[in-house]
């Protein structure tokens, strides 16, 4: 550690020049994760709802209803379909509107509509799904949330996709700057180094310090970046609790049962952020160092 802080020293500007670059490269790879996993969470808990809800007119017979789900089902376009009767209409009505005796007065199963909600396979399917419905005899309506599903997708596909740009941007321009500042440093110490490899210092001897502090500054951006972002995120709880109220846990992707949650963000997920961050961070900085050190210390 004495030998990475009299390094520090020496060239002060230029050792914050690699924290500040490691910290933006970070900080932005954490804030487009975080953004990612937050919006396939929503995606995820969308598509757990049922996307494709069919009513028929009072007068349809049960048995044309069970057909159409039974073709449904044949397709192969979806995953699940709930047959809701009149009846079981009511149920839900009175148990929605319990507190309102003249509500509950006023509707008999007899002008309630039975139903379909139908789960599909995958969000594509949403509008073959629908289009067939409406083709079908004693259909009154179909409702479904193609646009919101579509539009989440894309979004998280768009994000994605700059998410991967960015950091490897970032990455890149990250490892210029790394090996420009330790090529620099190698510079003022070249007599030293002569004087090393004279003496019999082997080529690993002389290039351990540079990766020893570039694993340093990967540590010490991660940690920084990792503070800041959670930082800010803790700030901004309160109007993201309210925002997101009646949304309930978002798992991050399939781990639900290891108890990794987007919203609200678990221990474990933290956990997770940061070893994830601090992982980049060391790598990106050894490999800068190492790449610098190669080229230049001969």
């Amino acid at each position: 550690m004495n030998t990475i802080f009299q390094s520090i020293r020496r060239t002060p500007y230029q050792s914050f020049t690699s924290f500040l670059i490691l910290f933006f490269t970070l900080f932005t790879a954490l804030f487009f994760f975080y953004l990612t996993s937050f919006f396939y969470s929503i995606l995820t808990h969308i598509e757990a709802k049922p996307q494709v809800t069919v009513y028929f007119k009072t007068d349809t017979e049960t048995s044309d209803i069970v057909k159409i789900k039974e073709a449904l089902l044949k397709s192969g376009k979806a995953v699940s379909i709930t047959f809701l009767t009149r009846e079981d209409a009511l149920k839900i009505y009175r148990s929605l509107n319990k507190d309102n005796p003249l509500l509950l007065e006023m509707v008999s199963a007899d002008i309630l509509p039975a139903s379909l909600e139908i789960y599909a396979k995958k969000p594509a399917y949403l509008q073959e799904i629908a289009s067939f419905l409406k083709k079908q005899k004693g259909v009154d309506e179909v409702s479904y949330q193609k646009n919101v599903v579509d539009q989440l997708l894309a979004l998280t596909d768009i994000l994605r996709k700059l998410s991967l740009a960015v950091f490897l941007l970032l990455i890149f321009i990250s490892i210029i700057v790394l090996m420009t500042v330790t090529a620099f440093k190698i510079a003022l110490r070249k007599d030293e180094f002569e004087l090393l490899r004279y003496l019999g210092a082997s080529h690993w001897y002389i290039q351990k310090p540079f990766l020893k502090e570039g694993i340093f500054f990967g540590f010490v951006s991660a940690t920084g970046a990792f503070a800041v972002f959670y930082g800010i995120f803790l700030s901004l709880h309160s109007f993201l609790q309210s925002y997101l109220r009646g949304v309930g846990t978002l798992p991050f992707y399939s781990f639900a049962s290891y108890q990794l949650s987007v919203w609200p963000p678990s221990i474990l997920f933290i956990l997770f952020s940061y070893i994830l961050v601090l992982t980049f961070g060391v790598i990106i900085g050894l490999i800068g160092n190492f790449l610098s050190t190669s080229k230049y210390i001969r």
